[in-house]
């Protein structure tokens, strides 16, 4: 047998293979594909295949011996980055432990970041996410910014995205580019293509398996409900002249195989479920899936060219070409956040890590048995807070259990969102600009130098020209563009596509995305220009708080001083550290941050990787940064708040729907309390969550002082577009305590603690129950209601019920610069038909609450009077 084995052709055809790639296969692996190949022939013959069968075995030897030689070499790479990363984890989470963090709250930490003032407390995943968002997103949008700026504002134009899905094609050996005669689709093409392999190559460096596939235009997105409209039968006859069975099918036996393929993959991508069994389904023991191998196998349908792939996309998908370039980067950046702290295989090391702190607590000398199983119930690595972080990480949570079930829920919460925030601008304003200057005084520029910077840089609008690349290259500023960009690009034809396009719509009109975008970009060159700035001086002569700030983000002493030394670029007479100027430092710039690395070296070309290793961690250091401080300024939901709003739930399921919908709204104010409070509490220094505070209690009284001057401004701005004058008193405790509330954590949820509704007209149950189950509430009680009256012998009054219920879920009729003229022109005489003496009930009491009244008359009919 041995020698038959090794005479066959499948056994030369494996060791060519392998002789080809350069290494040897062991006579184990050999005899793997001689066996794998033996079944291929087998299967062969029971599918009826009769010809070119020697051929098929010789490549499916071949393709085995390949894949099997590098399995091997993946798998001595991923334990050597395994050693690495595990080493790495040992050191931070023993130095946040002595730092005074409990276990649970070092690997958290470690995952999301923490408020704590200790060493590498920002250094986290979620942080190092955002460095290569930056990176591999802002860096693309940069490059359009400066070398065709006409560009950035047209990516959401379809013709645009279907010629560089085709100009993408084209970008392989034999291909056409120019094919489209659109120069522009040509170009952009080009960026896209090359940060696509950028973020490739540096997925293989953290040890994933990905191949250069040549004309390469992102990923298909299957839209199940078109699917599922025209059937299985129906999607397999459609889909299979448009593709490249050869590639996509290489091992199909034959037409029928190919139909029962496809088939399994429609199913697949309905249900979300597998074709075949799986290993827990057979009650096996199955461990994590590795990502870094993932990332290298998944089926691709290789289609037979751009045209083929728009027409699948035009008939069972959406998005577009532009959008699927983008996600698939963001995709990337969360990938390589995982993999550069947790190794190849992080759910595996998360695992590790959890049980290693369970053992060292039961082995700790200094702990009662009773906080032992205090402290060790906490880590628990399959449920609770350590499992809803890393879902969060790894993106799990958003994986729906059913597709359409998390549709549906999601429409429902976009609508809700849509009638309730037509304001959200005017509490946004005067609190972003609070945030702003607290984080400028944290790292020690002053609270009214980083108020004024903010406001001035607000007043000039969206950034331009060199600015706008600055920002850009920062990862700020263009949220709103990708979001049309992914909006224009669903199906406009189905109930996804419009409600995306209508709410993306809806926070352009209320002013939210332009205020959010033009206020992030103004931070990103803030912090930037500050540390241009900084950076005349040594490590050593930098103010106290800088310093600290930079230890927070795991920024040493080496890194400063290499940062320094790259060249500023002066604008307007700031000078800005940019990451394009850290690629341009000298060897020796980068030689003292990586000279252990060097010092192993054995050839020329090992140095050089190094060192551009070193270049590339310094650039995603500032990039960290310069990320995770304007979020600090601007509030966005982070990985902490997406945790704690979500429950650690998915969407789809009844717990995560659930949680969802009672925690609309209140992501925001969860992430605000955390990094805006959390920070002025405990962010500042100190060996002790004590001397923290202490250090830090003058951040707090200028926050608190700041915070209720930006709830007063953000009550008198809705007053006046009510037309509601003069300004309340602010010498009113009450005034004061619920503009304290208006411009804190609290956010939308203030107003009802100081009367009976809160501004949407709805009460404690809508505020505490999240704004859909208030509506049900409402719809519930509306027939109760009307019961009772009957009961008692009077006629049911429902009128004025109906009207509010209708009013408060409408979307867009609560933009503030609307609503005053909607109530004139017609809402506030529905009102009093519902209500007679309605207005004037409302402009009494305003008068005697707030001693305001108003110029602009009630009704239509008042004003013609």
């Amino acid at each position: 047998m041995a020698d038959e084995f090794k005479g066959s052709a499948c056994y030369s055809a494996a060791a060519n293979a392998a002789k080809a790639a350069g290494e040897e296969l062991s006579e184990r692996d050999m005899a793997a594909a001689y066996r794998a190949a033996q079944q291929e022939r087998q299967r062969l013959r029971d599918a009826g295949v009769t010809d070119g069968v020697d051929e098929k075995v010789r490549q499916a030897a071949e393709r085995l011996a390949e894949r099997t030689r590098i399995a091997a070499a993946l798998q001595k790479r991923h334990a050597a980055l395994n050693i690495l990363a595990r080493d790495k984890l040992d050191q931070t989470i023993e130095a946040f432990k002595a730092a005074g963090l409990s276990p649970r709250n070092a690997l958290l930490a470690v995952m999301e970041g923490t408020q704590q003032g200790v060493a590498g407390a920002r250094n986290s995943v979620y942080a190092r996410t955002l460095g290569y968002e930056a990176r591999y997103v802002g860096g693309m949008m940069s490059e359009i910014q400066r070398e065709r700026p006409h560009l950035v504002n047209t990516l959401s134009d379809k013709r645009l995205s279907d010629d560089v899905f085709r100009e993408m094609g084209e970008l392989r050996e034999g291909g056409k580019p120019g094919v489209t005669g659109n120069d522009d689709a040509r170009y952009l093409a080009g960026v896209f293509a090359k940060y696509a392999e950028m973020s490739r190559t540096e997925l293989n460096k953290l040890g994933a398996s990905i191949g250069k596939l040549d004309g390469w235009a992102g990923a298909q997105v299957h839209d199940d409900m078109k699917m599922i409209a025209a059937g299985k039968d129906s999607w397999v006859e459609s889909i299979a002249p448009l593709l490249d069975l050869n590639r996509t099918f290489p091992d199909a036996g034959g037409p029928n195989e190919v139909k029962e393929i496809l088939g399994d993959v429609y199913d697949t991508l309905i249900t979300g479920v597998p074709n075949k069994a799986t290993g827990k389904e057979k009650g096996q023991r199955v461990n994590p899936a590795n990502l870094a191998k993932s990332l290298g196998k998944n089926r691709v349908m290789h289609f037979k060219d751009a045209e083929s792939a728009l027409v699948y996309r035009d008939a069972f998908g959406y998005g577009n070409s532009i959008y699927g370039v983008m996600a698939h980067q963001r995709r990337a950046a969360q990938m390589a956040g995982q993999m550069e702290v947790f190794g190849p295989n992080p759910e595996i090391m998360f695992n590790s890590l959890v049980e290693a702190e369970r053992r060292k607590l039961r082995d700790s000398e200094t702990l009662s048995p009773s906080e032992k199983v205090k402290e060790i119930e906490k880590l628990n690595a399959e449920a609770g807070a350590l499992r809803g972080a890393f879902d969060v990480m790894s993106g799990a949570i958003s994986r729906p259990g059913s597709v359409k079930v998390a549709k549906i829920a999601g429409d429902i919460r976009a609508v809700q969102s849509m009638a309730k925030l037509g304001g959200a601008v005017l509490t946004a304003m005067p609190t972003d600009i609070v945030g702003a200057a607290q984080s400028a005084m944290f790292r020690g520029s002053g609270f009214w130098n980083g108020m004024v910077e903010q406001v001035s840089g607000i007043f000039r609008g969206r950034p331009k020209n060199e600015q706008a690349e600055i920002s850009f290259l920062f990862g700020e500023g263009f949220d709103s563009l990708i979001g049309e960009v992914m909006s224009r690009g669903m199906a406009s034809d189905g109930p996804v596509g419009k409600l995306s396009r209508l709410q993306e719509t809806f926070f352009k009109w209320n002013g939210l995305n332009w205020w959010t975008d033009v206020g992030r970009s103004v931070v990103g060159r803030t912090v930037a220009a500050e540390m241009g700035m900084r950076s005349r001086s040594s490590f050593g002569d930098l103010p106290a708080n800088y310093r600290h700030v930079l230890g927070l983000h795991g920024i040493t002493e080496p890194k400063w001083e290499a940062l320094r030394q790259a060249g500023a670029r002066e604008i307007d007479g700031k000078s800005y550290i940019t990451p394009d100027a850290i690629r341009d430092l000298p060897d020796t710039a980068i030689e003292p941050l990586v000279s252990d690395r060097l010092a192993t070296a054995k050839t020329d070309e090992r140095k050089a990787e190094i060192l551009n290793d070193g270049r590339r961690e310094l650039e995603l250091d500032l990039l960290r940064f310069v990320a995770d401080e304007t979020n600090y300024a601007i509030v966005e939901t982070d990985a902490a708040s997406r945790r704690i709003s979500t429950l650690g739930t998915r969407p789809g399921t009844f717990a995560g729907e659930a949680a969802r919908f009672v925690m609309q709204f209140k992501g925001f104010p969860i992430a605000f309390s955390q990094r805006i409070l959390g920070r002025a509490l405990f962010g500042g220094k100190g060996a002790t969550k004590y001397e923290r505070i202490m250090n830090n209690a003058p951040h707090l009284g200028a926050l608190m002082a700041g915070l209720t001057v930006a709830g007063y401004m953000a009550m008198t701005m809705k007053d006046a577009a009510k037309g509601y004058w003069p300004p309340r008193d602010p010498l009113d405790p009450k005034v004061m305590t619920a503009a304290l509330t208006q411009g804190g954590a609290l956010g939308i949820y203030g107003d009802f603690l100081f009367g009976e509704a809160n501004r949407f007209g709805s009460g404690a149950l809508e505020t505490f129950s999240g704004p859909f189950i208030g509506t049900l509430s409402d719809v519930i009680n509306l027939p109760l209601k009307a019961r009772t009256a009957i009961e008692k012998g009077e006629k049911p009054k429902m009128a004025g019920d109906l009207l509010n219920l209708a009013l408060s879920n409408t979307p867009f009729i609560n933009l503030a610069y609307t609503r005053p003229a909607l109530d004139v022109l017609f809402i506030n005489s529905l009102k009093n038909w519902a209500s007679p003496g309605y207005t004037n009930r409302q402009r009494k009491t305003r008068l005697k609450d707030y001693g305001q009244t108003s110029p602009l008359p009630a009704t239509l009919s008042e004003a013609l009077r």
